[in-house]
């Protein structure tokens, strides 16, 4: 192929990617955001009343749902429009801002605090001791006037860890939001399998909130679901041809989506890169094909854009066996 030829294969490719990326920063309000929005309103709001009186021990709250289905994304957003909102009306005496940081793979306690700090562009070079650690943490946290943090992913923690392990883990960011002088509110998102560290310790379960996020259903999503894809392909300059509108493919979407709007959102934005790439002004079945194609690999009779037995795939499976890991069973803690 010529070089020119590439050039201008290159620049195509280029061009579609950065119409996806912009597609990508679209955020789409539902029904279990506004709920979680509401509920770190009022547990940072509660903290800010509680600790006017002089009361340190405060509330938290927790997210939970199946690898893409938005939770990350949902407290993101509702982190920021909370710190907006409090910076617009005078800030608060306790603090409003938020501090978030991905719980690392095998974490402990050293490990998240690390990753805490690095987000506190706080250094943690050499070797450090644990006490040591979460002394700098609650230090930052008092010192940068933070009021929440959030810890995303945490069903990493202590997951290859046994029962001492873990519940040391829980125990230490459990007591972040009941240490004085400066509590925090803990926030966290996980995917199922977290409700095992959260209600390993029922005092750290009493003091959250939790919500789960349930599959979607044609009949409580669909019409949000429907209008947020039609406002994705019309920002990208094309159409789609009634394809959105059919009564078939809404309940086909969200099974290949395996009932996850983050999921389904993303799927969108896929078939819209293989509309744009391949040049066409209509975003069809054939484009989602390609998309759920690329995006898992997997044959035609396991494609539900393809197969005409789709109700008999189990999409969770297809969409989540790259990301799957064999996971180790949690030892038992000796008793000495």
């Amino acid at each position: 192929m010529a070089l020119s030829n590439i050039i201008m294969e290159m620049e195509a490719v280029r061009s579609n990617e950065v119409a996806m990326a912009d597609l990508s920063a679209t955020f789409f309000e539902t029904e279990t955001f506004n709920k979680m929005s509401n509920r770190i309103v009022r547990v940072m709001e509660a903290r800010e009343a509680n600790l006017c009186r002089g009361q340190f021990e405060q509330k938290g709250a927790c997210l939970i749902g199946p690898p893409g289905s938005g939770k990350s994304r949902m407290v993101k957003e509702a982190i920021r429009r909370f710190e907006c909102a409090a910076a617009a009306t005078g800030g608060r005496e306790y603090g409003h801002e938020i501090v978030s940081a991905i719980v690392p793979g095998k974490a402990g306690v050293k490990e998240t605090c690390r990753a805490v700090l690095n987000k506190l562009d706080y250094p943690t070079k050499g070797e450090r001791t644990e006490e040591y650690l979460i002394g700098c943490l609650k230090t930052q946290l008092e010192h940068r006037r933070i009021a929440g943090l959030h810890l995303d992913e945490v069903q990493d923690a202590g997951r290859y860890a046994n029962d001492d392990t873990m519940q040391g883990f829980v125990k230490r960011f459990r007591n972040l939001m009941q240490d004085g002088p400066w509590p925090v509110c803990l926030i966290l998102t996980s995917t199922c399998e977290g409700r095992e560290l959260i209600n390993f310790d029922k005092t750290l379960a009493r003091r959250l909130r939790p919500l789960e996020i349930r599959p979607m259903t044609v009949n409580s999503d669909g019409l949000n679901l429907r209008q947020s894809a039609e406002n994705l392909v019309v920002a990208a300059g094309l159409s789609h041809g009634g394809l959105l509108d059919e009564p078939a493919f809404m309940p086909l979407f969200m099974h290949a989506a395996a009932y996850r709007f983050g999921v389904a959102v993303e799927m969108v934005i896929e078939a819209i890169g293989e509309a744009l790439f391949e040049r066409d002004d209509e975003v069809n079945l054939d484009h989602f094909a390609e998309a759920y194609f690329v995006r898992t690999d997997c044959d035609e009779e396991m494609n539900p854009f393809i197969s005409d037995c789709w109700q008999g795939i189990d999409s969770t499976v297809v969409l989540d066996r790259n990301v799957a890991e064999k996971k180790e069973p949690r030892k038992r803690s000796r008793r000495k």
